[in-house]
């Protein structure tokens, strides 16, 4: 009996340390070429016709979150640059904010219909396909962007190796 009082006091334990070490873990960045997120680049594209009553953008970008400290898979947004606007689109809530450009942000990106988005692979093939091109067995998809290189639609995704960011063009 004691065994098994002993046992289940153990066990007891354990489960709530487990519990509590995984409320105060820290996680980190990982891969986001296998993430799946609840609001699809199609859908996201959907929400920034709505908001921004616009049928061109400049380009579309994955990325961080700029002002979160530890930067984890759920820190992302989209971001739907057109004229001197952004669109943030956040992929789990789908909650959107316009802003203005940032000085730093504005480049001279080729406008393309946003509708070409239906017709173009996944993000996640797309980084899957820079993964396997880079040929490196430790990258990590870090973020992408989806622009107009040579009247063609690219992703630009980047890549993290070893503290290193490698950039590559995706045919969409």
């Amino acid at each position: 009996m004691k065994k098994v009082i002993f046992s289940l006091a153990i066990i007891v334990i354990i489960g709530i340390t487990a519990s509590l070490g995984l409320l105060d873990a820290t996680f980190s960045y990982d891969d986001i070429s296998e993430q799946d997120y609840r609001i699809s680049l199609k859908k996201a594209t959907t929400i920034f016709k709505e908001e921004a009553h616009q049928e061109k953008v400049d380009a579309i970008q994955f990325i961080a979150k700029k002002d979160v400290k530890n930067q984890t898979n759920n820190t992302f947004e989209y971001l739907f640059i057109y004229q001197d606007q952004v669109v943030v689109i956040d992929p789990t809530t789908g909650k959107t904010e316009i802003n203005p450009v940032e000085k730093t942000e504005k480049s001279s990106y080729v406008t393309f219909d946003i509708d070409a988005v239906s017709s173009v692979k996944t993000p996640q093939a797309a980084m899957k396909e820079a993964l396997k091109q880079c040929g490196q067995k430790r990258a990590k998809a870090k973020d992408w962007q989806l622009l107009i290189k040579n009247s063609k639609l690219y992703y630009e995704v980047d890549l993290l190796d070893n503290e290193r960011t490698q950039r590559l063009l995706i045919q969409a």
